[in-house]
């Protein structure tokens, strides 16, 4: 279910992902279980994707987010993590809003504005592991095709799987006995996106759109829930 929303919306396997393997499994084992399938599922896409994927916007984007996940660790460890999805929250909800409202770009930002999208995905991404908010409202709201849209959201999460799996090889949660895992899992990943990817191509570009929001006010709402849950607990 999870890799059929990412084959239809370009992101989002993660949010679905997550805590439906934590019914089964423990954090510790569903977070890198998730970050190693969407990492094979979008070197899969990449044979598509980079022939589609907006690259003026996306390198930029990438650079960025690159500089801020570390600046966003940083912020971290003097910041409580409820506080930091809180104001993940109130961001993502107000650019849905905004989105939902009519809000777009009347042409392709340049390249420096991409950069700092990138950023604050990155501070997002070293706050909550979460990197996906900014830049998905920043797509939605560009006047580019809604295939080179859901492209250009394969590549930049695949490049961020890329980092993700990274660090969780170096902090040693990624390691050859989930090897298996992921495996077993494979063959419903790219099943699941090959069925979205279907959806999509029956869909029109407003269903697209309508579905991508309805996903960043779930991210939102999430979000919002478990900072609230975290000062609750806090206190």
């Amino acid at each position: 279910m999870a890799a059929l929303i990412r084959g239809f919306a370009g992101f989002g396997f993660a949010l679905a992902a997550v805590p439906l393997l934590g019914f089964f499994l423990p954090p510790s084992h569903a977070v890198p279980l998730a970050v190693g399938l969407q990492l094979c599922g979008g070197l899969a896409d990449l044979r598509y994707a980079h022939r589609s994927g907006h690259w003026p916007s996306l390198k930029w984007l990438i650079a960025g987010a690159m500089i801020g996940s570390p600046i966003g660790v940083l912020v971290l460890a003097i910041a409580s993590p409820a506080a930091a999805r809180l104001a993940i929250a109130l961001a993502c909800m107000f650019g849905t809003l905004a989105l939902a409202r009519g809000f777009n770009f009347p042409r392709v930002p340049s390249g420096h504005h991409s950069g700092w999208v990138g950023f604050a995905a990155g501070l997002f991404n070293g706050l909550a592991a979460m990197p996906g908010p900014p830049v998905v409202a920043y797509y939605l709201a560009m006047p580019l095709p809604v295939a080179q849209i859901r492209a250009s959201l394969l590549i930049f999460f695949l490049a961020c799987s890329l980092t993700s799996a990274a660090s969780l090889v170096v902090a040693g949660m990624i390691h050859f006995d989930m090897l298996p895992s992921i495996l077993i899992g494979l063959p419903l990943m790219l099943l699941g996106s090959w069925a979205g990817e279907q959806l999509f191509k029956r869909s029109s570009a407003s269903r697209h759109r309508a579905s991508s929001l309805f996903l960043l006010g779930t991210i939102a709402v999430m979000s919002g829930l478990q900072a609230l849950s975290g000062f609750v607990a806090f206190r």
